[in-house]
């Protein structure tokens, strides 16, 4: 097996790549032209008709007649009924949307009890802005904070949880 120098591989494959893209460029152009075809039905056919008359007395036979033309296309079809032709029916109207109940009122707040007096002497021996929680039995809660109240720590209500 013969190894061409490194000197000759380069311009040898430069000229197959020229060669490649010259073919490709060619058969791009001409692929158009090759793609065209002639309709033989169309109006723009042209007719061309010979007679070859070989006779010793010059004269000859009558062309053939010209073949019958095709038949007219069909009329149109006749309105219908309401006198529109090709339109489709009404759609039907949609329904109306039912009409969604009014929201119910929401029940009353629950009537929040007084601070019981047990509470407010929970915050006597506790420092102004403690946080106590005051269980009344039953799901009910209060929370809140004690504050100083005309010199007297008192408890001051921040919430009220009812759960029944």
């Amino acid at each position: 097996m013969h190894s061409w120098p490194a000197h000759r591989r380069g311009p040898d494959k430069e000229n197959d790549m020229k060669a490649a893209t010259l073919g490709v460029l060619l058969g791009a152009a001409m692929l158009p032209a090759l793609a065209q075809t002639t309709d033989d039905n169309g109006p723009d056919e042209h007719v061309h008709v010979e007679i070859h008359c070989k006779t010793f007395t010059g004269k000859c036979k009558p062309p053939p007649p010209p073949p019958v033309p095709p038949a007219p296309p069909a009329p149109p079809a006749p309105p219908g009924p309401d006198g529109e032709r090709g339109v489709p029916p009404a759609v039907p109207s949609v329904p109306a949307v039912p009409a969604l109940p009014s929201i119910p009122e929401p029940p009353p707040p629950p009537k929040v009890p007084s601070v019981p007096a047990e509470a407010h002497a929970a915050c006597a021996n506790k420092a102004a802005g403690s946080a106590l929680t005051w269980n009344l039995g039953e799901g009910e809660v209060m929370k809140g904070v004690c504050a100083k109240r005309n010199g007297k720590m008192v408890f001051v209500l921040r919430s009220y949880e009812l759960n029944g």
